[in-house]
């Protein structure tokens, strides 16, 4: 996906560091054994998320064990989370939202084609897996273009965006209630608007939608001021609606960087992408070790 939803490292537990990395390395394992090796480039933060709140869910505490890793393989061995079921369907809720999230860029942006052409036969087993998961995202991106091409309005977007998150819930657990689905729907909003707001001036650039951009013809600092007071508006609420669903939840099951993430960490990235005013943030998609 994007890459947005992230640990406050600075002000998390070093025991809920290490469970957090584990959980993320046991993610790029499934996903090599799953979908194949080169699906592993595509893991991204966002992802750990539902690694997360899936086991919590499920009530099942993560196996770890040691081992080596393909991008560092020099050095000490590193904790992992044994493969489950749960992490094989997040394998698969990876593949697809990657693969239509590429679909998305070809159509708005004619580009990452050859990317989507070598992800297709991966992508296809894992829609084959979950159907109707498949079926439900290929809707929330029919219905976002949509209303790009009619310039609706930017939280009207962020809903399209928030339905296509939320039906993660119920690809990820038989257990999945209203919460974990409302959960889930207001962290896709999020996600679309800080991403857009992130994209600011390399849209207006390229001359590609965004919602920021509605009926733009140059940028200045009376713009960015007013594009700023908009997203603050929008995240926070997202992350207060959010947050109200996490604290309605039982945790049990790695509290700990569950929690730095829903408390600190989403207000921290929120801070931090709206203080670069549409300087493109270069997203690390790999953890640094």
């Amino acid at each position: 996906m994007f890459g947005y939803v992230v640990i406050d490292k600075p002000n998390i537990l070093i025991k809920d560091y290490n469970v957090y990395r584990a959980y993320y390395c046991g993610l790029c394992k499934a996903i090599g054994k799953r979908n194949g090796q080169l699906n592993r480039l595509t893991l991204n933060y966002d992802i750990v998320l539902l690694a997360l709140l899936g086991h919590n869910y499920e009530n099942r505490d993560p196996v770890f064990c040691e081992g080596r890793c393909f991008v560092h393989p020099v050095g000490k061995k590193l904790s992992y989370v044994k493969r489950n079921d749960i992490l094989d369907r997040i394998a698969d809720i990876n593949v697809i939202l990657g693969y239509y999230k590429l679909t998305d860029d070809v159509i708005d942006e004619n580009k990452h084609r050859s990317v989507r052409s070598i992800m297709r036969p991966s992508y296809k087993k894992a829609a084959k897996r979950m159907k109707s998961f498949d079926e439900a995202v290929r809707r929330g991106y029919d219905r976002l273009r949509e209303e790009e091409k009619k310039n609706s309005d930017i939280s009207t977007l962020a809903d399209c965006f928030g339905y296509i998150l939320s039906a993660c819930g119920d690809a990820l657990t038989d257990k999945c209630d209203k919460n974990l689905r409302k959960f889930l729907f207001y962290i896709g909003r999020w996600i679309y608007v800080i991403d857009a707001y992130d994209d600011i001036k390399k849209d207006f650039k390229d001359k590609c939608f965004n919602p920021f951009l509605r009926e733009i013809k140059e940028t200045d600092d009376n713009f960015y001021n007013e594009a700023e007071r908009r997203a603050r508006e929008l995240l926070y609420e997202d992350i207060a609606v959010a947050t109200d669903c996490y604290n309605a939840m039982k945790i049990e099951v790695s509290e700990g960087p569950l929690s730095n993430i829903i408390y600190r960490g989403l207000k921290d990235r929120t801070e931090f992408v709206l203080k670069r005013r549409g300087e493109k943030w270069r997203k690390e998609t790999r953890l640094k070790y």
